[in-house]
């Protein structure tokens, strides 16, 4: 009896500590021991969640590295890491272990058993454990291509410094400048693949009278922050507005807060002025027109009262703006990202920058558990007693009446969509604008294919079935105007690259 009874508690034990052998996520970079962008960014080595998990997986340093949890209880965690198999005589490895509101950073240089431990454990953080785990990152390269990745990266995202002769001091300009430029062509090189055509810089001409209400705006800049929503979504563009006639002039309607534009939030821009502008910005601007059917559809004096009596002057949607992405647990990211690095990442963003996070992410996060002003660790913690996790909370329909702390949100996308539908062009349809991306909006079939383009538009590209008024680089859409609207379309589609495929029906 005591045979079979030891016997019994060997087999539970044995499967408790089963070793869990976890691929290299580093190999599905193309070119892993690389310089690219963002490519400095760590990756998830192992998930710990119960005392005994256990989970074998290599790094940059060496090439094998074993991780327990030894112990876990109301006062103390404890992880023992046993690494071997060194990859060059001398090397380090950078490694986090990391909950929402746990966080313990360690060089190891040496084979051998490493313990890490935290003693400051509470209630929330065995909570959230339970569902997300105890992260485990460690970095792809080398130092020094780690510092090279991230030079590259942030090479996309600043630029314009100009001198003027009224100023001492350099100023920023609208204007991209050529280093900023190859950097963006860089990131969408290395993760859509895309490569934008160049054309020549000039706006083209023609009679805005051809121009009706609703028409959208398509529009792309090469500033760092356009190709990175391209990336997520798989589009070719970053921006995106409509036009509307108020009152005898044609404006454009938009959500913008970009530092470059003279105003800020949900306004509207006559239309001369919005394009001097976007020229000066080093906009690439096409115009897509509605097609008739559902030009008929759009009731202008009903969109237009709505941006005038409930849109007009709202902050920029930054609220939704991950949201718009996010619809799926696994299926929306980038090779280089996961959402493990995408909470890693707010949780340190709302220690240095809360007002950063509550944008973007905590004041959502507690919308979605039913809260109201908790932190986002707090916040993730009261999502795992309720029995979800961190990847399904983002995953969850972003809804048009949602009221944020600065009223309701609507990004670029999710604006346009809405001016649409309080319009009436959608008609019955069950539509949430704020699922929306920008490459959402132009595979729509709504758009006129057959469009009569006037000769200008012909001369400068005569292959596209649009008119394209500006812009270094020529705006192609892929699968233009191809799906036809549905109720609750968006709400649960995948956006993984390189091809980006776009399940039926979701």
């Amino acid at each position: 009896m005591k045979i079979c009874i030891t016997l019994v508690l060997s087999l539970l034990l044995l499967s408790a500590q089963e070793l869990i052998e976890n691929e290299d996520l580093c190999l599905k970079r193309p070119n892993m021991d690389s310089d690219e962008p963002f490519y400095f960014a760590p990756v998830l080595r192992a998930k710990l969640i119960n005392v005994g998990d256990q989970f074998a997986f290599p790094s940059s340093c060496f090439k094998r590295n074993i991780a327990t949890l030894e112990s876990m209880d109301e006062t103390k965690i404890t992880i023992t890491l046993k690494n071997s198999e060194p990859r060059y005589l001398v090397c380090t490895d950078f490694m986090v272990f990391h909950t929402s509101n746990l966080n313990s950073v360690k060089l190891i240089t040496f084979t051998g058993t490493h313990k890490i431990t935290f003693d400051k454990v509470i209630q929330d953080d065995l909570d959230e454990i339970s569902m997300n785990g105890i992260k485990i990152f460690s970095l792809c390269t080398t130092l020094t291509n780690e510092i090279k990745s991230l030079v590259n990266t942030v090479k996309a995202f600043l630029g314009g410094l100009g001198t003027d002769p009224n100023h001492i001091l350099p100023i920023m300009r609208p204007s991209i400048p050529e280093e900023m430029e190859k950097a963006n062509l860089r990131l969408l090189k290395v993760f859509n693949n895309y490569i934008p055509v160049r054309r020549e810089n000039k706006i083209v001409n023609f009679d805005k009278n051809i121009i009706h209400t609703g028409d959208f705006v398509a529009i792309s800049r090469m500033d760092g922050l356009d190709p990175l929503i391209m990336i997520g979504s798989g589009g070719h563009l970053g921006h995106t507005a409509v036009c509307s006639w108020i009152d005898g002039e044609l404006y454009v309607l938009e959500s913008q807060d970009g530092w470059y534009w003279p105003n800020v939030g949900i306004q509207r821009t006559k239309w001369e002025q919005w394009s001097e502008w976007a020229y000066n910005a080093d906009f690439n601007v096409a115009i897509l027109p509605l097609r008739e059917e559902y030009r008929k559809k759009l009731d202008e004096k009903k969109a237009n009262d709505w941006f005038i009596n409930v849109a007009e002057g709202l902050n920029y949607g930054y609220h939704n703006f991950i949201f718009t992405w996010i619809d799926t647990v696994d299926k929306n990211f980038p090779f280089i990202v996961t959402h493990e690095i995408v909470e890693l990442l707010f949780s340190i963003v709302s220690y240095v920058a809360p007002e950063v996070s509550d944008k973007f992410l905590t004041e959502a996060v507690n919308i979605r558990v039913g809260t109201k002003g908790l932190t986002l660790q707090q916040a993730i913690a009261e999502g795992a007693r309720q029995g979800k996790t961190f990847e399904e909370i983002l995953a969850e329909p972003e809804t048009e009446g949602r009221v944020y702390s600065d009223g309701y949100n609507y990004v670029c996308s999710a604006f346009v969509v809405a001016f649409w539908k309080h319009g009436g062009l959608f008609g019955d349809l069950e539509i949430e604008p704020t699922e929306f991306g920008p490459r959402n909006i132009y595979t729509l079939d709504i758009f006129d294919k057959e469009f009569k383009r006037p000769q200008e538009c012909i001369d400068d590209n005569p292959d596209l079935p649009y008119c394209q008024l500006m812009g270094k680089f020529v705006i192609d859409l892929d699968n233009y105007s191809t799906i036809k609207p549905y109720s609750h379309m968006n709400e649960r589609c995948p956006s993984l690259g390189p091809d980006f495929i776009r399940e039926e029906g979701c």
